[in-house]
């Protein structure tokens, strides 16, 4: 029996220890499924949030696409707008050039007009010339 006591008491050693690491697996598979959990909870929060953030840029990228298109639009306005303005200008430029370039010529026919008048008027008042 003596040498059943020694081998017993390894047993009963084994059996504690074996208990002792039983606990400390569980412990761990706790600690680890817990982490797991917030891992998981965490990866959903950021998907979430990151999807939150795709709707919102879409939303951006789809109002510059507006704002984009109505610039274009102000822009092919302002163009035309523009190119009026430049014909108009050459016009005036025209009617201008015309009037400056016969000034002179107009000046001499006013002043022939006037004299000629003039004439008329001492005529019809009695006068002889």
């Amino acid at each position: 029996n003596s040498g059943a006591g020694g081998v017993m008491e390894m047993i009963e050693k084994l059996i504690h220890e074996a208990g002792e690491l039983v606990k400390d697996s569980r412990t761990g598979e706790s600690e680890a499924e817990a982490a797991y959990e917030q891992l998981v909870a965490d990866t959903f929060a950021g998907i979430e949030a990151l999807q939150k953030e795709i709707v919102s840029k879409k939303q951006a990228l789809a109002q510059a696409a507006k704002d984009l298109r109505e610039a274009e639009s102000d822009l092919g306005d302002t163009v035309k707008e523009i190119e009026g303005l430049f014909k108009y200008e050459a016009k005036l430029h025209k009617e201008c050039d015309y009037i400056l370039n016969n000034f002179e010529l107009r000046q001499k026919s006013r002043q022939g007009e006037i004299e000629a008048l003039q004439q008329a008027k001492q005529i019809l008042s009695g006068a002889e010339l």
